[in-house]
């Protein structure tokens, strides 16, 4: 770095609203994506649990915006029935030019005693870059993964080819044969197709017309750990509300009018579907479970008939609770593939004792923005 650089005067303050526009703009130079207000909005300004906290460098002598930083409450609920605020961390970016300039550590600064007065008491999020967030005291405590259906070969080939642009011929090779084995993998749906769900069991689809009234949400014993509070507002903010998603699919399963499974699906492009979420009745047996799992795939592959080439989930397993997702989509034809990015997790509060662990997740935990 030149001295003419060494020397910047950074300015570090919370987005206003005059600032949006820039920010916008920024965030798709370096990211080469099409954010616009809407979506920032939405992501920002509209969640559940309040507005975000947002955080801009700037250069002082330009005013130009040169990094970005913010926190978006989210509230967790533990097996307790305790809520905790939390902040998901999100928009972490600085301007190339301007990086070893520690205006990462100074966003950071400033978002943590922003979080601490609005009463967020823990920070997470998901990341591939691990040392920034270990020198500013994040624990790392696992990474994510995920599962993967195939149902065409070649376009699923060439949609997790281009997701690297540094591919090699060896793991070229490597996706071909993972997109091969998914697909025999795939078959395994059929199998479970032919027990179909009991008769005591009806099925409803619909895509943005959601049923998220309190009173169809499903009722869960929560054993041991904590989750992200998903009432029907956080509901309707993550999917039916979602600008990002352009077809949704839900499908509900009723028992004597009462809803005792759900599965929550939608296309991300080219024929790539994201299983976002899927929630059972703890009156269920796992044998229902995976019935009524295989059933769901099954009427959206039939809604959407030769328009899906693959379907992609989150999984994690670092505690019983992902494991079993896991061996669930498993006995469907789904194929797990331990590659992901690194969970990060930091207390606000020495006296705070939750441990990253306990938190149940699935891609519920994304905004569905990619």
């Amino acid at each position: 770095m030149n001295s003419r650089m060494m020397n910047k005067n950074i300015a570090i303050s919370i987005l206003q609203n005059s600032d949006i526009p820039e920010v916008i703009q920024f965030y798709n130079r370096i990211y080469k994506e099409n954010r616009n207000l809407e979506k920032f909005n939405w992501e920002f300004f509209s969640g559940p649990a309040g507005k975000a906290i947002y955080i801009i460098a700037k250069d002082a002598d330009t005013q130009k915006i040169i990094g970005s930083q913010c926190a978006i409450p989210i509230e967790l609920i533990t097996d307790k029935g305790e809520v905790i605020l939390t902040g998901k961390s999100e928009d972490t970016l600085v301007d190339p030019d301007y990086r070893g300039l520690q205006v990462f550590e100074k966003m950071y600064a400033l978002l943590f005693e922003k979080c601490r007065e609005n009463g967020i008491r823990y920070l997470w999020g998901f990341t591939s870059a691990k040392k920034p967030f270990l020198k500013l005291g994040f624990s790392i405590p696992y990474d994510h993964s995920q599962s993967l259906m195939v149902i065409g070969i070649l376009s699923s080939y060439q949609y997790l080819s281009s997701l690297n642009s540094k591919n090699t011929f060896t793991s070229l090779s490597k996706i071909m044969g993972l997109c091969l084995l998914a697909k025999l993998s795939s078959y395994k749906r059929l199998i479970v197709g032919w027990k179909s769900p009991d008769k005591k069991f009806s099925s409803s689809l619909n895509d943005k017309s959601l049923m998220f009234d309190e009173h169809n949400l499903i009722p869960t014993k929560r054993d041991k750990g904590f989750w992200i509070k998903q009432d029907s507002s956080y509901l309707l903010w993550r999917i039916a509300k979602n600008p990002y998603h352009e077809k949704i699919c839900n499908v509900y399963f009723l028992m004597k009018s009462k809803v005792v499974a759900e599965l929550h699906l939608n296309h991300h492009k080219n024929g790539v579907w994201y299983l976002v979420n899927d929630a059972y009745s703890d009156e269920l047996t796992e044998k229902e479970k995976s019935i009524l799992f295989n059933k769901g795939i099954q009427l959206l592959l039939q809604k959407e008939k030769s328009s899906i080439k693959l379907i992609r989930t989150w999984d994690f397993t670092h505690n019983e609770h992902g494991r079993n997702e896991i061996k669930l989509r498993e006995k469907s034809g789904f194929v797990h593939l331990d590659r992901g990015i690194s969970f990060v997790w930091k207390s606000l509060n020495d006296k705070e004792r939750l441990n990253p662990t306990d938190f149940n997740l699935t891609r519920m935990a994304s905004q569905g923005t990619v």
